[in-house]
């Protein structure tokens, strides 16, 4: 009865519309890099971003706080097949000057980019998450249903070495879509809570649902992505929530 009662669930909120492309997440991680900036001889991380194709064209998508704070030499880093990290500026991949398209209420942000080289080539159109699969409508996602988040954590960049691995933690929601105050401009946009705390670095990193893993889950046949990390809510008694910004907005600037 449960399982019918999830059927219809998905169905109602237009998973079963969706392709039917289902990733795990050692995929995920190569779609998934850390940015950082530099400046003169300091490395800064800032936080994750995805990488989404449409077509023939790619797009890296964060958040916009983690966009507006790179303001020197903003660079990529890649988690390779054997888990080794490998940097590349972010101006290889634009062709011009580095501008955000930034979304007028959330806190979203993308730019175009575009392959260099043959190997960038094969890189992205093999390790970029569809568009397709990125969730357009307006509606909360189910409680019930196992979320996971993919980032680089800020602590792990010291850590860098021989090997580089994103971060993965599993959750739920624990709220409908709300109305919340951004915790970087103060401006209102539509949340949904999660609820674990995020951490330092994995603001811009997509939630996902519908991940390949072995183990008794609840989830939609297809990988889908549901939202982008914005940051923590908290309050004085040291409760702590993720915040998590719903994907449709990534929809509203690309369509």
């Amino acid at each position: 009865m449960k399982s019918i009662c999830f059927l219809i669930l998905f169905s109602i909120l237009g998973f079963n519309s969706y392709p039917q492309k289902k990733y795990s997440v050692d995929d995920l991680s190569k779609m998934v890099v850390c940015i950082a900036d530099q400046s003169g001889q300091n490395s800064t991380p800032l936080g994750t971003a995805t990488i989404i194709s449409d077509s023939l064209k790619y797009y890296l998508v964060t958040a916009l706080h983690v966009s507006s704070a790179l303001k020197h030499h903003p660079f990529l880093i890649f988690k390779t097949d054997e888990d080794i990290a490998v940097s590349v500026p972010l101006n290889q991949f634009v062709r011009g000057d580095i501008i955000w398209t930034n979304h007028k209420e959330a806190d979203i942000s993308i730019i175009e980019i575009t392959p260099y080289n043959e190997d960038s080539r094969k890189r992205l159109k093999e390790w970029s998450f569809p568009l397709s699969n990125v969730l357009a409508t307006k509606e909360a996602v189910p409680r019930e249903i196992n979320v996971t988040i993919i980032g680089y954590p800020i602590a792990l960049f010291s850590q860098i070495g021989r090997n580089f691995s994103a971060f993965t933690f599993r959750s739920f929601f624990a709220s409908e879509l709300l109305v919340m105050r951004r915790a970087d401009t103060g401006s209102k946009s539509v949340f949904q809570l999660l609820e674990n705390p995020s951490m330092q670095g994995l603001s811009g990193g997509p939630v996902l649902v519908g991940i390949d893993q072995v183990g008794y889950t609840f989830g939609p046949n297809q990988t889908i992505l549901v939202g982008i990390v914005h940051g923590t809510y908290s309050d004085n008694t040291g409760g702590k929530l993720a915040m998590i910004t719903p994907a449709y907005y990534i929809r509203e600037i690309l369509k």
